[in-house]
């Protein structure tokens, strides 16, 4: 980033500064905080601020591109090393980040590189196609990525609620590629780490039995594995995370046509139309807790294709959180602060009420800079919206954008300031 776009960045960034009012985080006294400049998201902590006042004080006069708190209460928030911070309870925070999620249209806007050979394609890949070196990939996010997000944000939140009654609970749009949940509840400040993962291990269906779960041969049939009946759990009778998979596995049946029981359950089409004929009886027998055979002469084919769909069940119910499950239990985590600037888009953490997330667009609602226009030269880009208004494909050209739209690039490290890439 040259020195002209970073002059240009931080100007801005301080006009935001110098007139917004943010909120403080509930205790922000008991709250550690971090800063981060252009490029790094933390690049020092063990900050605290003992009133909003004093909060909004400091981002004016320092504007940071970064700024972040923990979800733990401390004694002695700036006090270091950890240990002497005096820990008093943290609250339960997950993360959506669309890169996580391997939605369709990653092969359209992502980009790798190897800096090995120089070879290049579109998507992401972990290993060069040409060499086997290790690649560099170049992530974008769109709405169809953010949208993905929101639906997994959407599935937690339905289940923190109805399933251990959690009130009160936090949404915020983190900025960028996705959205946090905070668990604000005080009988959650006190849960050790133990009982994090193992709330972790429900929403993802890590370790998950089957057989622990009601499914399996009947034991009238011992364990013959040729068996083309099989039993479930009775999803009526369900609970918990069961009732929710065995609800998935009832609508596969109830609304999948014959043609997608054909290709997702892996049978023929001749099989797939007994299921259809027979869909009533099926839906009966489950609630029986036994899955139909599709196919009496064929058990391994029956036991094939409800295996297919029961491991689909699976995916569908999974909730895909943050990949480091360790991040996702750290009590001692900082992350973007609600209503304030995420220095690489620079987009707002926006604050999103449970109502509302449904219909919420953060390429138009969290954008705060102005419809001014700035001329940059971009290096490329792929075609990208922010408040209702398309722009590029770029490829080595200079264009002239709204001030919101330049600062989006600009920050990405998609675009510089001038006219020929060297901020000239």
């Amino acid at each position: 980033m040259n020195s002209e776009t970073e002059k240009f960045l931080m100007q801005r960034i301080r006009s935001f500064y110098a007139s917004a009012k943010i909120k403080a985080v509930p205790s922000i006294e008991a709250r550690e905080f971090g800063i981060g400049s252009l490029g790094k998201k933390i690049v020092k902590r063990h900050l605290s601020f003992s009133s909003e006042k004093e909060l909004n004080e400091f981002l004016r006069m320092e504007a940071p591109p970064f700024i972040s708190y923990s979800n733990a209460y401390y004694q002695k928030p700036s006090a270091r090393p950890m240990e002497a911070k005096g820990f008093m309870g943290a609250d339960l925070v997950y993360e959506f980040d669309a890169d996580d999620i391997p939605t369709p249209c990653k092969k359209e806007h992502d980009s790798w590189k190897c800096q090995s050979c120089g070879a290049e394609g579109k998507g992401s890949l972990q290993n060069c196609p040409e060499c086997g070196a290790v690649v560099k990939v170049k992530q974008w996010f769109c709405s169809e990525c953010l949208e993905a997000a929101k639906r997994e944000t959407l599935k937690l939140l339905s289940i923190l609620e109805k399933e251990f009654g959690f009130t009160g609970l936090s949404i915020n749009f983190s900025g960028n590629a996705g959205y946090h949940v905070h668990v604000r509840s005080k009988e959650v400040h006190a849960l050790p780490q133990r009982a994090r993962i193992e709330l972790l291990d429900y929403l993802t269906f890590n370790g998950f039995s089957l057989e622990e779960h009601g499914f399996g041969v009947p034991l009238s049939m011992g364990d013959s594995r040729n068996s083309a009946v099989l039993t479930c759990p009775i999803p009526s009778k369900s609970k918990g995370l069961t009732a929710r998979f065995m609800k998935r596995l009832v609508s596969f049946i109830k609304e999948w046509d014959t043609e997608k029981l054909a290709v997702y359950g892996m049978i023929s089409k001749r099989e797939s139309l007994f299921l259809q004929k027979n869909k009533e009886k099926i839906l009966e027998k489950m609630e029986e807790g036994i899955l139909l055979p599709i196919n009496a002469s064929r058990p391994k084919t029956s036991q094939k294709f409800w295996k297919s769909l029961i491991e689909k069940a699976l995916i569908e119910e999974t909730i895909k959180l943050n990949v480091d499950r360790q991040t996702s239990v750290d009590m001692h985590r900082i992350l973007r602060m609600p209503g304030t600037i995420h220095g690489s888009t620079g987009l707002i953490a926006s604050v999103v009420e449970r109502n509302e997330l449904k219909k919420f667009n953060p390429f138009s609602q969290s954008v705060v800079f102005s419809s001014e226009p700035v001329k940059v030269f971009i290096n490329n880009s792929p075609e990208f919206e922010l408040k209702g208004e398309k722009f590029g494909p770029f490829n080595e050209q200079q264009a002239e954008l709204p001030e919101y739209a330049a600062f989006y690039l600009l920050a990405k490290g998609r675009a510089s300031l001038g006219g020929n890439g060297n901020g000239l």
